[in-house]
């Protein structure tokens, strides 16, 4: 049980290390864009990533633990909820565009990286 603990907490550092990193990537290289890209292709990417974990790791591997730990350090539903409350404030069309074109891209993403192999 400790050893899973620690596990989690190793992988959900790495992954929000990971996210920090990305957000900046984004910001740097799309800073005249007023859109969440960043958090956009987090959340998918972390869904593709998850859904290959999902279809390919035994569900009770010690590396599917870690893995799934880094895939909820990485992605964030927290910042994607806020993120559309305050383009909602702003722009509803936009925040809804955000909102579903993550959604689809997201399931998209993850069914693709559960058959992909």
């Amino acid at each position: 049980m400790i050893l899973n603990i620690l596990t989690v907490g190793i992988g959900a550092a790495i992954g929000s290390v990971l996210r920090f990193i990305v957000t900046k990537f984004f910001k740097d290289v799309f800073s005249k864009i007023n859109f969440p890209i960043a958090t956009l292709f987090i959340n998918v990417s972390g869904s593709f990533i998850l859904g290959l974990i999902n279809g390919q790791l035994p569900k009770t591997s010690f590396w599917t633990v870690l893995f799934i730990a880094i895939i909820g350090g990485y992605t964030t539903f927290s910042t994607y909820m806020n993120e559309i409350v305050q383009m909602n404030l702003k722009n509803k069309i936009l925040s809804m565009t955000y909102y579903v074109l993550t959604a689809i891209l997201g399931i998209m993403a993850a069914f693709i990286g559960n058959i992909l192999f």
